[in-house]
Parts: structure tokens; sequence; C-alpha cells
């Protein structure tokens, strides 16, 4: 299910998430996505990632949703 980066923030807020299906802005800013993939361990998305970056062929998006804790960014 596609949903806005304010939507993507509040659901997964405190993880890290990697959505495919992206749309942007003129400017380049992600502005929806269909999330794949969300954990609170970086690590564990990132091995995960792989998977999709192989079969995927659309604009995708790795980041940490919500507020970043300070000393993590």
């Amino acid at each position: 299910m596609h949903m806005s980066i304010e939507e993507i923030n509040e659901k997964f807020d405190g993880e890290w998430i990697y959505a495919i299906d992206c749309e942007e802005n003129d400017m380049g800013a992600v502005l929806s996505g269909k999330v794949v993939l969300h954990s609170r361990n970086r690590d564990d998305v990132i091995r995960a990632m792989g998977d999709y970056e192989k079969k995927v062929d659309t604009l995708a998006l790795f980041q940490y949703a919500g507020n970043v804790p300070e000393g993590l960014g």
C-alpha cells in the first residue's frame, strides 16, 4: 500500500524503513512509497534490502522514520 512520507513517519516512527515504488517531486524529495521492510535494527533492513535491489527497478528509499534521536543522524 502506498503511503505518504508523513504517514510512513507516523506509522514507523523509531524504525528504519525501506520503501519501493516511490514518487518524488520536481526537487527530488520523496513524497510517497510502499514500505516493504522495517525494523528498529538498521542492519536487519540493510541485509534484507539486497533481495529487493536485484528485483526492483523503481525509485527506492532507505531512511529512519520519525524524529531522529540525537546522535543517530
